[in-house]
């Protein structure tokens, strides 16, 4: 088990005892998984043992145990799996074509829709990996790698989109980065209601970041 101090600044961060190898190890794997994912989202991180993850994939604690060696390292190897996804996804959403596009307006709405879509799907397990990657050291390393990705990309559609006018590209778009991580954790993964619809908040997040970088508003 991993210890508080095994979580402190500099230690080694928990992970999978061992990646499976054989199919019949791989379902096994994917089970664990996917039971925490079910669980996570519905009694919340804190509240779940591995136990109770154990008996929502249909196997002993010992064949848990095999492969992650606290829950710490099962939350780490899940919110892992999640940032592949949405790697895979966003590749699978634009094309080359998309991805070197002078219409930035345009762009920025097809980004905003298809984050949107996809943080959209399974918003209470979001929330908890969200929430977790603000506590536990390895999860935030992660989520740092993630913003960090998609800071570098932010900024070269800023340094290539004509009609930019920005002196410092560099902390532009950092804080067009920030912005758009806070509307998916506060507007995507904890609305309350149904106050405003996903196309009315991506029109109004659009005109915002783009009166900011070129000057004006782009219909």
């Amino acid at each position: 088990m991993v210890s508080k101090t095994d979580l402190e600044e500099g230690a080694e961060a928990p992970v999978a005892r061992c990646q499976p190898q054989q199919s019949r190890s791989q379902e096994t794997f994917t089970a664990i998984l996917d039971a925490a994912a079910e669980l996570f989202a519905e009694r919340g991180y804190e509240q779940t043992t591995t136990h109770q993850i154990a008996g929502q994939a249909g196997v002993s604690v010992g064949a848990l145990y095999r492969y992650f060696d606290s829950k710490q390292a099962v939350i780490r190897e899940l919110y892992a799996r999640e940032i592949t996804g949405l790697r895979t996804r966003a590749l699978e959403a634009f094309s080359l074509s998309d991805l070197v596009s002078k219409d930035l307006p345009q762009l920025l709405r097809k980004t905003l829709g298809v984050a949107f879509a996809i943080y959209g799907e399974r918003p209470g397990l979001r929330r908890v990996l969200a929430e977790q990657s603000r506590k536990i050291p390895e999860l935030a390393a992660l989520r740092r790698s993630l913003e960090a990705e998609v800071h570098q990309g932010v900024r070269q559609i800023l340094a290539a989109a004509p009609g930019v006018t920005l002196e410092d590209i560099e902390v532009s778009a950092y804080l067009v980065s920030l912005f758009l991580e806070s509307l998916m954790d506060d507007f995507v993964l904890y609305r309350q209601g149904e106050r405003f619809s996903d196309e009315r908040v991506i029109d109004a997040a659009s005109e915002l970041v783009l009166r900011y970088v070129m000057g004006r508003a782009e219909r």
